[in-house]
């Protein structure tokens, strides 16, 4: 073990260390650990700050801002009334709402569809039951265990793992799509039902909190900018659905959007300052900086590598594919999934090979678990938005959906096992 990869494990667990102590804001917390890691050596600096031009970093921004200019109309407030006069069926909207998200994740990305939901999430806040905290960060959750339930690009992904290890099998289109149904609906169940109820009700959250005070007071806006703002939002939605048909970047739409209702009055610099939410982009930077760093130093293949030591010469195909599984789904809580998929899923196959054993149940069960972000905010972009923009605690999301994780797994392995009986 080298000595940067022994920094990167340090810097990781202070960087938990201090999410957990909730004494510092998340995104100081995140780009100190990004600082020493450029003081440290183990990254560069292009390496340690690059991300402040992520794409998925860029899209976010002008997302928060857009949210801030939908929260300037009078909609928020119609949307609040709503929500206010049927607050006897806040549990049903809720469980609606996740049902939305397992729907159009279908046909978006996780990130994609965290920020498409962003500018309604100030309406759910003064005397509205449903809170922000009950929708974003369980509406994220849920996405990533359910994504790739209708049949896609999944099964491309994990063929190309298997054919690029030899494996001599592959999947069908479907057989991705069937390991996850069950393990899909206990998610959407957990999120919708059991999870609001775990969480403290917090509203969404901006720089100047500007979420609590919108639709207090009727909108100031001209009757025509009210609609500029409703058409750039339908707009920035439709780009997020139908993202590969665009001749540009989807990430840069939300951007072109502020511009526009900059030039039109509909915004002002000052708005654009307070309805950017800095902590969370900042937070965003650090922890996709810590992934670059545990890919970079080989944190995944150390632990690959001390997993296979520990299977043994023979070990039975059940305990090799929960072993896998877990191992893969703790460390892409902290790492990309792509990166985590990429480690786990082509160990545990080069390890079915070796022993006589299918790989196909252990590549659709490990890429599921890589998929399923959740217990912490460096696990995706998707879940660190949620989390900056639902003004969660660390600690809270940890212990609230790290019982999902567990059951999502077991149901994830046994389905595996059903649909590619272990021993064939």
């Amino acid at each position: 073990m080298n000595v940067q990869l022994i920094l990167t494990l340090v810097i990781l667990v202070a960087m938990i260390v201090g999410f957990l102590s909730g004494k510092f804001k998340l995104g100081l917390v995140a780009m100190t650990a990004a600082t020493l890691l450029c003081l440290t050596g183990v990254l560069t600096f292009d390496e340690a700050y690059a991300n402040f031009a992520n794409k998925n970093v860029i899209m976010i921004g002008g997302m928060f801002i857009l949210s801030g200019a939908l929260s300037k109309t009078s909609l928020v407030s119609r949307v609040r009334d709503f929500m206010v006069s049927h607050g006897d069926k806040a549990k049903l909207i809720i469980f609606l709402y996740m049902v939305i998200n397992v729907l159009l994740i279908q046909v978006s990305m996780p990130t994609a569809l965290a920020s498409m939901f962003l500018p309604f999430m100030a309406s759910f806040t003064g005397d509205s039951k449903v809170k922000a905290s009950d929708l974003i960060y369980p509406g994220a959750v849920v996405a990533h265990c359910a994504q790739g339930l209708m049949p896609g690009a999944m099964f491309v992904l994990i063929n190309s793992i298997l054919e690029a290890n030899n494996a001599g099998v592959d999947i069908t289109a479907v057989d991705y799509s069937r390991v996850i149904f069950v393990p899909a609906i206990v998610a959407l169940l957990y999120c919708g039902i059991v999870a609001p109820r775990l969480l403290s009700k917090r509203d969404f959250v901006t720089a100047a909190d500007t979420s609590s005070q919108s639709g207090k007071k009727a909108s100031t806006l001209a009757a025509w900018q009210e609609s500029l703002i409703y058409v750039a939002f339908v707009v920035n939605l439709l780009c997020m659905l139908f993202s590969d048909a665009l001749p540009f970047s989807m990430n840069v739409v939300p951007v072109a959007l502020d511009i526009i209702l900059l030039y039109t009055k509909c915004l002002d610099l000052n708005d654009v300052k307070n309805f950017m939410n800095v902590d969370t982009l900042f937070m965003l930077v650090g922890v996709m900086c810590l992934g670059t760093a545990m890919q970079k130093t080989g944190a995944g293949t150390v632990v690959g590598d001390f997993i296979m030591n520990l299977l043994g010469k023979d070990p039975s195909p059940m305990l090799v594919l929960f072993v896998f599984y877990f191992a893969g789904a703790t460390l892409t809580q902290f790492m990309s999934n792509t990166a985590s998929q990429q480690v786990f899923v082509a160990l545990a196959v080069v390890t079915c090979i070796a022993n006589g054993l299918d790989p196909r149940p252990y590549a659709c069960a490990i890429f599921a678990g890589c998929t399923a972000a959740m217990l912490t905010p460096a696990a995706s972009p998707s879940i660190g938005i949620s989390f900056g923009a639902g003004n969660y605690k660390f600690k809270e999301v940890f212990f609230v959906f790290l019982p999902l994780w567990i059951i999502y797994g077991i149901a994830v392995c046994l389905s595996a096992s059903f649909v590619f009986p272990l021993a064939g």
